[in-house]
């Protein structure tokens, strides 16, 4: 019955996917709102399972692997002091604003901490589609912010992994350690000639089977009748999201000598947090840091900025 159950919810996580690329949505929130519809939040057709639960770990390393085959490090260097700099700023910002606004919301300084390394990382893929369809991806600012994202990306999952260490337990547990590997062995396998092969079947194998799962799972742990009262926070967390990744990315590229129009951009750029955001979430639940409610609001919040990112990002890319 488990099986019937998975396979139903990789049959929704599919069709949401898609209508949420026809919508001009990330296909990663139409996955999660199809595990939000058939959770607990409304049909409570499905829920978690230990086995959903290791499908979904399996697919958080597939995806820190695929990031690391696809982190172009010669790219990288041509650009190194822009790119480090919008990424030093772009996390600084949002890893100093959050911890204080939780806080002063009365939330545990854990989880105020945690708030700050989640919102400091950025999603990769879905500034690559708007790169891709104004074909500025090949462009320097496609290559800066692209470079700038995977820094960030590194900063957040090593932060996360220390933090969760530390404060989930002080023990190295496999799901805080496994991104980190698998990112890591990715850049390492990104030198042998057969590290194209291997993107190939991993990004086949991981969309087919275990990204839907991993981020379906994720919908599912949403209970939308528990956030009744988090609205404002959310709201609040939302405007703070795009805000801070906005400005401190705008900042760091100002620093680096690039032009206000440019500047702009990649700060929109920055915005998206979508499976990286998702991936440090997974990490603190499964760490113990954060519970199921607060889990849910960061998710959302998620889901929101990921929403926003494209629609901020295609008319300041059109004018570069």
């Amino acid at each position: 019955m488990s099986y019937l159950l998975i396979i139903l919810l990789i049959i929704s996580t599919k069709i949401l996917g898609k209508i949420g690329i026809h919508f001009g949505l990330s296909e990663v929130v139409g996955q999660l709102l199809a595990g939000v519809f058939l959770g607990a939040s409304l049909l409570n057709l499905v829920q978690p399972t230990s086995t959903m639960h290791w499908i979904a770990e399996t697919g958080v390393f597939l995806l820190m692997l695929n990031s690391g085959l696809e982190s172009n490090l010669k790219e990288m260097k041509k650009y190194v002091k822009s790119s480090s700099l919008i990424a030093i700023m772009g996390v600084i910002v949002p890893m100093i604003t959050f911890p204080v606004v939780f806080f002063l919301l009365s939330y545990s300084s854990v989880v105020s901490l945690f708030a700050g390394i989640v919102f400091s990382a950025t999603s990769i893929s879905i500034t690559l589609a708007v790169l891709a369809e104004q074909k500025k991806l090949a462009t320097a600012m496609g290559t800066i912010i692209v470079s700038a994202a995977i820094l960030d990306d590194i900063i957040a999952l090593l932060a996360v992994t220390i933090f969760s260490v530390f404060v989930g337990g002080g023990t190295l547990g496999i799901s805080s350690l496994l991104p980190l590997m698998g990112f890591i062995i990715g850049m390492l396998l990104k030198k042998f000639n057969f590290s194209d092969n291997v993107v190939a079947v991993t990004t086949r194998v991981g969309n087919l089977f275990f990204y839907p799962v991993f981020f379906g799972s994720i919908g599912l742990g949403i209970d939308i009748q528990k956030l009744d009262g988090k609205v404002m926070p959310i709201i609040i967390f939302s405007i703070l999201a795009i805000l801070t990744k906005f400005s401190g990315s705008l900042f760091g590229a100002r620093l680096s000598g690039l032009s206000r129009e440019i500047a702009n951009a990649i700060g929109a750029g920055m915005i998206s947090r979508g499976e990286m955001a998702l991936v440090i979430v997974q990490i603190g639940i499964s760490a113990n840091l954060i519970n199921d409610i607060t889990s849910a609001e960061f998710v959302v919040t998620v889901i929101i900025s990921t929403i926003v990112a494209p629609i901020m990002m295609k008319p300041l890319f059109a004018k570069v």
